[in-house]
C-alpha cells in the first residue's frame, strides 16, 4: 500500500468500528476485511460459516491480530456496535439484520459503495448484463490499454474491489474526503484521488448496482449487454431484477453514453428507456467492419465486441487499434474457454455460464457438442434449454439439482437422462464414448451451490477433472 494511500484510508476510517457482514470464501469479505485493519479501523468480522469453513479466508488475515471474529452465527449486537457496516452483496434486501441494520439507520455500504468515495463517476465505464459482461469489460479493458490511456479493471472479476484501489489513487494533495454515505454530494471532489487521465472499468453485477442506486450516480459510460430472466431467487421478480440494471444509467446526464443492445427485448422497450438521459448508442454485430476474423468463437461474442468497439469509438481511439485488440482477444477464463485440444478433441469450460440463455447461446456456437449441464434453479424457466439441448447437443450429462429436475421434466425420453453427483465419474463415462473430432462443453445453465462452493470454484473442479481424466 503506497503512504499517500495509506494516509488517505487512515484519515477516512481510523478507529473507526467496521462490521464486515460476511466474510465468506472469496475474495471480497477478504479484500474488505484487510482493507479496513490496514487503515486502522477497529474491525470485527461475522459469518454464518465456521471456523473450519473459512479457515483459508482466516489464514490470509494472520498478519491482522487486532481483528475480532464472530464466526457461526449473526449477531444484532455487532449491528448496534458498528459505525460502518459492509454488506456482503449475496446477502438479500430481505435478509432479517440488513433490515434490522435498516431500521436503526446505520451507515450500511457494499464494498463498491466505499470504492465510489475514491473515482469521480466522470472516470468510470461501468458494464452489466446478464451475459457477455465480463467479455465486454474486459475488451473495452484491452482496447483503451492499447489506445495507450491510463485504465484500471475492478468490479465482479473476482477479487475485491478494494485491492483495486491502491492502483488508482495519486496524491490526496491536502485535502479530505470524509467518509459519508452521502457520496453524490462529494463525488466531485473524489477526483482529486484520483488520476485525471485515468479511467475505471467496472465489471457490475444486478447486487452491485445497489451502491450506484444508494448513492444516486451512474456511470459516464454505461453498457447493457443484454437482458434476460436470472437472479430471480435474489431479486423476487424479473421486474425487480430490471431495475436494478437500469440503475446503471438511471443517473446519468446528457453529456454522459448509454450503449444497449439492438433489438433486445428489455432495453429497447420504452418502458426502460423512458427517462434515461443519457446519449444512447445501439450496437449489434452489423457494426463490425467486413472481413472481421475474430479469434474467439460464438456469434453472441460478435455482439460483445461491437458494444466494445462502440465505447472505443466515444474515446477516440483509432479504429484499426480496436479491431487489432478484438481480432486477437482468447476470452476470459471460465467463459467459453477452450480448456483442452489434444487427438481431435476439445473440452470447453463455460462454467460461468449459470443461466439457460448463457448454455443455449454456448449450444448455438459449438453445435453437435457433448454438454454437461445442470445444477441448482434460481427459479429460471428451463423449457427453452431443454429444447436446445435437444436440438443441438450430439449427447448431454447432467449433474444433479433442481434446475435438472426442470430440465429433465420437457426431455425426450429417448436421450440419456442419467445425473451425476461427481465430474471425475461423469468425465470417465464421456471418455467411453468420446471420438476424434468431438467438442466437450461444460455449460451448466445453472447454479452451483449444492456441490460447489460457486460457479468458479465449479470451473476450477472441472478443470482439475479433466487433467486427471484426460492427461
Amino acid at each position: 500500500m503506497s503512504e499517500s494511500y495509506q494516509n488517505k484510508a487512515n484519515i477516512l476510517f481510523h478507529n473507526k468500528k467496521v462490521l464486515i457482514l460476511g466474510l465468506g470464501i472469496n475474495q471480497g469479505g477478504l479484500g474488505a476485511t484487510r482493507f479496513f485493519a490496514t487503515a486502522g479501523a477497529k474491525v470485527r468480522v461475522t459469518d454464518l460459516k465456521s471456523k473450519e469453513q473459512l479457515q483459508v479466508s482466516l489464514n490470509a488475515l494472520k498478519d491482522f491480530p487486532d481483528i475480532e471474529y464472530v464466526l457461526g452465527e449473526h449477531r444484532f449486537e455487532d449491528l448496534d456496535w458498528a459505525d460502518l457496516i459492509i454488506k456482503n452483496p449475496a446477502l438479500k434486501p430481505d435478509n432479517e439484520y440488513i433490515k434490522y441494520a435498516k431500521e436503526k439507520g446505520k451507515d450500511m455500504e457494499l464494498d463498491l459503495g466505499v470504492f465510489l468515495q475514491f473515482v469521480s463517476p466522470q472516470q468510470i465505464i461501468g458494464v452489466t448484463g446478464t451475459k457477455g459482461k465480463s467479455t465486454t469489460a474486459s475488451l473495452i479493458y484491452e482496447i483503451i490499454k492499447a489506445g495507450g490511456k491510463e485504465i484500471v479493471f475492478a468490479g465482479n472479476i473476482g477479487k475485491s474491489v478494494f485491492d483495486t484501489i491502491p492502483h488508482v489513487l495519486s496524491k490526496t494533495k491536502g485535502k479530505v474526503l470524509q467518509a459519508s454515505s452521502k457520496i453524490s454530494s462529494t463525488a466531485s471532489e473524489a477526483s482529486s484521488y484520483v488520476k485525471k487521465d485515468t479511467l475505471v472499468v467496472l465489471e457490475l453485477s444486478s447486487a452491485q448496482l445497489e451502491a450506484f442506486d444508494q448513492h444516486q450516480i451512474s456511470p459516464r459510460w454505461a453498457i447493457i449487454t443484454n437482458i434476460y430472466p436470472d437472479h430471480i431467487n435474489f431479486h423476487g421478480s424479473m421486474e425487480n431484477y430490471i431495475e436494478a440494471k437500469k440503475a446503471i444509467g438511471k443517473y446519468q446526464t446528457k453529456e454522459d453514453f448509454l450503449f444497449l443492445k439492438k433489438g433486445d427485448e428489455v432495453t429497447n422497450n420504452s418502458s426502460f428507456i423512458n427517462g434515461l438521459r443519457g446519449q444512447i448508442t445501439y450496437f449489434s454485430k452489423d457494426d463490425l467492419p467486413q472481413g472481421f476474423t475474430p479469434k474467439l468463437p460464438g456469434e453472441h461474442n460478435l455482439t460483445n465486441m461491437a458494444a466494445a468497439l462502440a465505447v472505443a469509438q466515444t474515446l477516440g481511439i483509432e479504429q484499426k487499434t480496436a479491431i487489432k485488440v478484438l481480432e486477437n482477444f482468447k476470452g476470459v477464463e471460465f467463459r467459453l474457454q477452450l480448456i483442452y485440444h489434444h487427438q481431435g478433441i476439445k473440452i470447453y469450460n463455460d462454467t460461468a455460464a449459470t443461466n439457460p440463455q448463457a448454455t443455449i447461446e454456448a449450444l448455438q456456437s459449438l453445435p453437435n457438442s457433448i454438454l454437461i449441464a445442470g445444477g441448482v434453479n434460481k427459479n429460471l424457466p428451463y423449457k427453452k434449454m431443454a429444447e436446445a439441448v435437444s436440438k443441438y447437443a450430439k449427447a448431454v450429462y447432467f449433474l444433479e439439482g433442481t434446475a435438472t429436475d426442470e430440465i429433465l421434466k420437457d426431455f425426450p425420453s429417448d436421450k440419456n437422462q442419467e445425473v451425476y453427483n461427481n465430474l471425475e465419474i461423469l468425465l470417465k463415462d464421456i471418455k467411453k464414448i468420446v471420438q476424434k473430432g468431438d467438442v466437450i462443453l461444460f455449460s451448466p445453465g445453472a447454479a452451483s451451490f449444492n456441490l460447489f462452493q460457486n460457479e468458479f470454484d465449479r470451473g476450477r473442479k472441472f478443470n482439475q477433472a479433466v487433467e486427471k481424466i484426460f492427461p
